[in-house]
């Protein structure tokens, strides 16, 4: 008899863990819409952490451009540029255009931020003498 009784111990013993299979099944499908909401949520933070790098990097190259303003006192010339380490001193490049007003040859040059090394051409052959100036950007 002691046979029998452990018998029937175990047997409903195994019910019972058959029983709570069932339940963790349920529990897990109940949790699984649950899981799937985050899911769902992160790609939109994904792109929305996309999008913020992009508007970073747009800022910095819109502000490095600045408009530089050349003067020349060039009163005989008939054409003036001005040639630099900005514009591979190509003489023809960069013009200026003469101020009826003052006499002076002005022309405005769009650079990124640095350090030129320039000089003035007049009518196309005539180049300041001595050393390049200068232009801190």
């Amino acid at each position: 008899m002691a046979k029998a009784t452990a018998k029937t111990t175990k047997a409903p013993a195994k019910k019972a863990a058959v029983k709570a299979a069932p339940a963790k099944k349920a529990a897990t499908k109940a949790a699984a819409p649950k899981a799937a909401a985050p899911k769902a949520a992160k790609p939109a933070e994904k792109k929305a952490a996309a999008k913020a790098p992009a508007a970073k990097k747009a800022a910095p190259k819109a502000s490095k451009k600045v408009t530089v303003v050349f003067e020349a006192n060039c009163p005989l010339a008939t054409t003036v540029s001005v040639a630099g380490s900005f514009n591979n001193w190509a003489i023809d490049k960069d013009m200026l255009k003469k101020d009826k007003k003052t006499g002076l040859w002005v022309g405005k040059v769009a650079l990124d931020a640095g350090q030129y090394e320039y000089k003035f051409v007049c009518d196309g052959q005539y180049w300041d003498e001595g050393d390049n100036k200068i232009k801190n950007v």
